[in-house]
């Protein structure tokens, strides 16, 4: 058992500068299919959206342009310094619609109908109590109001080819530090029968797993990741200091090479419609 800890309101990957640019990277390309799922419940101009997990708010800056003026972003978070880097690119892009919230999901005074949509990606398989955020998410949802997300359904299908055991026990640590925490790389799967249990309306699933080459966009989302993590895991007691340096060779060997195949983590996108209205 891993004697692991983390300060409070910390994130296992760290908030940094690094994992701001990181995460700036991930939404680029990402950001399409955020787009398609919001298009899919319905989000327009002059809505209400709270965006849970905002991060350093690049799906939040997004949003703020598609609600418009008229319409309003609420952007959740724990971190203080995500938050931050939030408002500050905000100001930059000459976004007023934006309003932030610190606070743990788990603490949050959920505000009472006054979302038209909720939207959450890679956020709930992070969360110890995803059926009591479930319950404020619906306390927040005005009727008739949709929630999206997005998260891991199948961990396993992440992939580098050609592989070696390395990445295998490379990906058995991050599963075991992420369940120490509290939280479920595969809450995907869960999704359907806590939003049934609410009562809400399903809507589309779209699953979403890409393949990609060195060299490629694809590619460099979550290979910076895999060359930041190793350490942070070796820090935190999940991983071998020597795997971490054995990984990271056959990472190199991976990028020199222009015949692997990296497949990502396969992604649920869900949405589902609060009855009413």
């Amino acid at each position: 058992m891993s004697d692991a800890r983390l300060e409070d309101n910390d994130y296992i990957i760290g908030t940094d500068d690094v994992e701001v640019r990181r995460l700036g990277q991930q939404h680029a390309i990402w950001r399409e299919t955020a787009l398609a799922g919001w298009r899919r419940a319905g989000i327009r101009p002059g809505m209400t959206v709270m965006d849970v997990g905002a991060g350093p708010g690049y799906a939040a800056f997004d949003l703020a342009r598609l609600v418009g003026p008229q319409g309003r972003v609420i952007a959740v978070d724990q971190s203080a310094r995500f938050l931050e880097a939030l408002r500050e690119g905000a100001r930059v892009r000459g976004l007023d619609n934006i309003e932030t919230i610190e606070s743990d999901l788990a603490d949050l005074d959920w505000p009472h109908a006054a979302c038209d949509a909720i939207w959450s990606r890679w956020c709930l398989s992070f969360v110890p109590n995803v059926p009591g955020v479930m319950a404020g998410i619906d306390k927040a949802l005005k009727a008739g109001g949709r929630f999206v997300a997005q998260e891991y359904v199948d961990y396993r299908s992440f992939r580098i080819e050609p592989g070696e055991p390395v990445f295998d026990r490379f990906i058995e640590a991050v599963r075991r530090s992420w369940v120490h925490f509290g939280g479920d790389p595969e809450i995907g799967r869960r999704l359907p029968a806590l939003m049934s249990n609410l009562g809400w309306e399903p809507g589309p699933m779209t699953p979403v797993i890409h393949a990609a080459r060195p060299g490629d966009w694809i590619w460099t989302w979550p290979m910076e990741w895999l060359k930041q993590s190793p350490d942070r895991l070796v820090e935190l007691g999940f991983l071998d200091p020597g795997d971490a340096d054995s990984f990271r060779v056959f990472l190199h060997a991976r990028e020199q090479d222009p015949a692997s195949l990296l497949m990502t983590p396969m992604v649920l996108e869900v949405v589902a419609r609060k009855p009413g209205a």
